[in-house]
């Protein structure tokens, strides 16, 4: 993987994925993944190619997915910024996660870029293993299935060659 973030925050810093896995760990590798590629997707709309300022990102989220929001974090500083919010709602027909809606609006100083997975980009077998998973209740065998899950996610979300294809977004000016 090659792909870095670029942000300035008083010096250039360019972040590439591999340093949110040190931050993060891989337990929830998917929405690490899935964080860091929709971040780089979105910086790229709103900025036209120029590389912003960590303090004028804002990120808002209806997934409150801990993997999103470290890579969110590592990469922008949103939440020790107090730059990142979890919305208690997300627009009808957005798709669920694990946990909350796969929608996200990022904003860099005037921009918004609203966006949501399309649906069957997240596996429905993948959204019923981590909430069975989330309630406590399982085996070995069922931890190491949704270890491979996530490990999967993360692989998929990796191997999309553009990721516009896997969005419904809009921008807001």
């Amino acid at each position: 993987m090659t792909e870095v973030i670029s942000v300035y925050d008083g010096v250039r810093l360019d972040i590439p994925f591999e340093a949110c896995v040190l931050y993060h760990g891989r337990d929830s590798i998917g929405g690490l993944s899935l964080g860091y590629r929709l971040l780089r997707f979105a910086l790229n709309k709103l900025t036209d190619g120029r590389i912003p300022e960590r303090k004028e990102i804002t990120f808002k989220t209806a997934f409150p997915g801990p993997g999103l929001r470290d890579a969110v974090e590592m990469t922008t500083r949103a939440v020790t910024r107090k730059a990142y919010e979890v919305l208690e709602n997300a627009p009808e027909g957005t798709p669920e996660g694990v946990y909350g809606h796969m929608y996200f609006e990022i904003t860099v100083g005037s921009r918004t870029l609203c966006c949501a997975l399309k649906p069957g980009v997240l596996p429905e077998e993948f959204v019923q293993t981590g909430r069975a998973i989330k309630k406590g209740n399982y085996s070995e065998q069922d931890a190491r299935h949704w270890r491979e899950q996530k490990d999967a996610l993360s692989e998929a979300i990796w191997n999309i060659p553009n990721f516009e294809d896997v969005l419904s977004f809009s921008m807001k000016e």
